[in-house]
C-alpha cells in the first residue's frame, strides 16, 4: 500500500523569519525608490527600518550565524580601514571649528556604515528569488513615476524637477544598477532592455546637474567590464583611487585646460581649490575638520567659489590620512566588486562609478540620504550575489542506451 508521508512540521519562528525578510526587502528595493519621489527623507527613513527588519529576521532564525558574520565582516582588512576611516572623522571633530554640525555629520556616517555591516551579516545564506525581483520592479515602477511626474509638469509648463522628485529621480539612477544586474544575471535580456530605456531617458533630464554624466560614466565601466572583469576592474579601481590620492594637484592640471573652455565658473573654482590647497600646507595632511568646507562657504571662511566635489572635501577635512584610507576603501571595494559572478561585476563597477562621479562633480557628497541609499545599494548587491546559486539543470538523454531497461516498481535500479 502507497504510504502517506507526513506534512513537514510548521515553523512560527522561521515563517516569521522569512515574512520579515520579504517585507525589509520590499522596504529597500520596492518602496524606497517610490517614496523618495514624494519625500525629501524616504531614504533617512526607509533604509534604517529595512536593516533592522533584515536584523532581526536574522536573530529569530539563526543568532549565532549572525553574530559570527557580523564580527568575521567586521574583522577584515578593508573593514578595519573602513573603521579606520570613520573613526579619523570622528577625531577630527577635535579641531573642527563647526562641532555642533561636525557631530551630526559625524552621527550620520557612523550610522550608515554601522547599518551596512548589520544589513550585510543579517542577509541569509540563499537569498529568495521572489525577493530579489523587487529590485527591478522597484526601479521600473519608480523610473515610469518619475517619467510621468515630468511630462505631466511639461505639459503644464511647470517646475518639472523640485524638491523630493529631484533626489528621487537620483536614487532611482543609482538604484538601477543592482536591478539591472539581477536581471541579467537570470537572462532577462528584455526586461533589462527595457528598464535601461526608462533610467537612460530619465537620466536625460538630469544633465545639467552632472547626473546624466556620471551614468554615462556608469555605462562606460559596465561595457568594459562586461568585455574583459579582470583588467577593467582594475583600471578602474586604480584610476577612482589615484583620483583620490592625487586630488591636490588636480587644479594645477586642469586650470590651463579649462582656461581654454568657455567662460564658466570652472576656472574660478579650481582657481580657488588651488590657493587653498597651496595656502595651507600643513593641513593637508591632518585636514581641517569634519564638516568645514560647507559651514565655511556658509560663514564666509572660505571664498563662495570653494569647489563642493568629494575630492577636495575629503582632502580638506580629513587630510592625507582620510583621503589615503578612502582611496584604499574604494579600490579595495570595486576590486572585490569585480570579482562578483557574471553579470553582478559589471553593474557592481557601474554603481561605484556612477556613485564616485555623482560626488567627484560635487552632488550629495555625504548628505544623509544620498549616504542611506548607497547603504541600501550595497546590500542589495550583496543579496544579489546569494541569490546566484541555482544550477543549470542536466540534460536528460534523447536516446538511452543499449541493454538498459527501466527498471519494475519494487525491484532495485
Amino acid at each position: 500500500m502507497p504510504r502517506h508521508l507526513a506534512p513537514p512540521p510548521l515553523d512560527p519562528a522561521a515563517d516569521a523569519a522569512l515574512l520579515l525578510r520579504r517585507i525589509a526587502f520590499g522596504t529597500l528595493a520596492l518602496l524606497l525608490p517610490i517614496a523618495s519621489l514624494v519625500s525629501r527623507r524616504a531614504a533617512v527613513v526607509l533604509a534604517p527600518i529595512g536593516v533592522v527588519l533584515l536584523v532581526i529576521a536574522a536573530l529569530i532564525e539563526d543568532p549565532r550565524a549572525f553574530a559570527t558574520m557580523f564580527r568575521r565582516s567586521l574583522l577584515s582588512l578593508p573593514a578595519l580601514m573602513l573603521v579606520g576611516l570613520v573613526g579619523w572623522a570622528v577625531l577630527s571633530l577635535v579641531w573642527s571649528p563647526y562641532t555642533v554640525s561636525a557631530t551630526e555629520k559625524a552621527a550620520n556616517l557612523v550610522l550608515a556604515v554601522l547599518l551596512g555591516f548589520l544589513g550585510n551579516a543579517a542577509l541569509p545564506e540563499r537569498m529568495r528569488a521572489s525577493n530579489l525581483n523587487l529590485a527591478p520592479l522597484g526601479a521600473g515602477v519608480a523610473g515610469a513615476f518619475a517619467l510621468a511626474l515630468i511630462v505631466v509638469a511639461a505639459l503644464r509648463h511647470a517646475e518639472a524637477e523640485a524638491g523630493s522628485v529631484e533626489r528621487g529621480i537620483s536614487v532611482i539612477l543609482i538604484m538601477a544598477w543592482p536591478a539591472l544586474a539581477w536581471l541579467l544575471s537570470r537572462e532577462r535580456g528584455l526586461s533589462a532592455v527595457g528598464l535601461a530605456v526608462v533610467v537612460g531617458l530619465l537620466s536625460l533630464t538630469r544633465f545639467e546637474d552632472g547626473e546624466a554624466v556620471a551614468m554615462i560614466c556608469g555605462a562606460v565601466a559596465f561595457g568594459a567590464v562586461s568585455a574583459s572583469r579582470e583588467k577593467a576592474s582594475a583600471l578602474i579601481a586604480a584610476a577612482i583611487a589615484g583620483l583620490m590620492l592625487l586630488a591636490p594637484i588636480l587644479p594645477f592640471l586642469l586650470i590651463p585646460i579649462a582656461a581654454r573652455l568657455p567662460e564658466s565658473g570652472i576656472v574660478q573654482s579650481l582657481a580657488t581649490w588651488a590657493d587653498v590647497v597651496s595656502g595651507a600646507p600643513i593641513q593637508l595632511v591632518t585636514g581641517h575638520g569634519l564638516d568645514t568646507v560647507l559651514r565655511g562657504r556658509l560663514t564666509g571662511a572660505l571664498p563662495p567659489a570653494t569647489p563642493t566635489t568629494l575630492l577636495f572635501e575629503t582632502w580638506y577635512e580629513l587630510g592625507l590620512v582620510g583621503a589615503g584610507a578612502a582611496a584604499f576603501c574604494l579600490y579595495v571595494a570595486i576590486r572585490a566588486a569585480g570579482r562578483m559572478p557574471s553579470a553582478l561585476a559589471a553593474g557592481g563597477v557601474a554603481a561605484f562609478t556612477t556613485a564616485f562621479a555623482l560626488s567627484a562633480l560635487g552632488f550629495a557628497t555625504l548628505q544623509p540620504w544620498w549616504l542611506m541609499t548607497l547603504t541600501a545599494v550595497v546590500l542589495m548587491f550583496g543579496a544579489i550575489a546569494r541569490g546566484q546559486y541555482r544550477t543549470d539543470r542536466p540534460v536528460a538523454p534523447l536516446l538511452k542506451p543499449a541493454g538498459t531497461t527501466r527498471p519494475k516498481a519494487g525491484t532495485s535500479a
